[in-house]
């Protein structure tokens, strides 16, 4: 089995009306969590990424999102309005502070624990779509291919 791991922000959605960045570059997460409400989250946008996962999920892989978001319902309400199905979503618990490359890569070691494959196995089958540099990093230290959406010809 081939795994399909998704971030969502500047990834597979646009999201950048909601958006604010600290002085540093991180994302600024309590302008963030104050403009998540319904209405905002139902103004986010597709970007290109999203019709190759329609396809590979039409191609039944097996999609994994991943994502440092905490997922709220109208998140859930907004990928499942845009015909964007996946076998897991794996996301931020509220309250948790973990760096986002840490963060993904602990909850896919869970996730194929899970699965009850070793994590060398999972490494070797997955391939992961990333807007954060970081994320990339790791996910290519841990040989996962990894490719930016930039990078991607939709």
């Amino acid at each position: 089995m081939n795994y399909l791991i998704f971030d969502l922000d500047g990834t597979v959605i646009n999201s950048e009306h909601r958006q604010l960045s600290l002085p540093d570059g991180r994302i600024d997460l309590v302008h963030w969590r104050e403009n998540s409400t319904p209405e905002k989250i139902a103004r986010d946008s597709l970007l290109p990424l999203a019709k190759f996962w329609r396809v590979m999920q039409s191609a039944h892989f097996h999609i994994i999102v991943c994502t440092a978001r905490v997922m709220t319902t109208d998140d859930y309400t907004f990928l499942a309005r845009h015909g964007l199905c996946y076998n897991v979503c794996l996301s931020r618990k509220e309250g948790d502070s973990t760096p986002d490359n840490t963060l993904k890569i602990l909850a896919l070691k869970v996730y194929a624990r899970k699965l009850g494959i070793t994590w060398a196995h999972f490494c070797a089958r997955a391939t992961a779509y990333d807007d954060n540099a970081r994320v990339l990093e790791a996910y290519a230290s841990h040989q996962i291919t990894a490719h930016h959406p930039k990078d991607f010809a939709a």
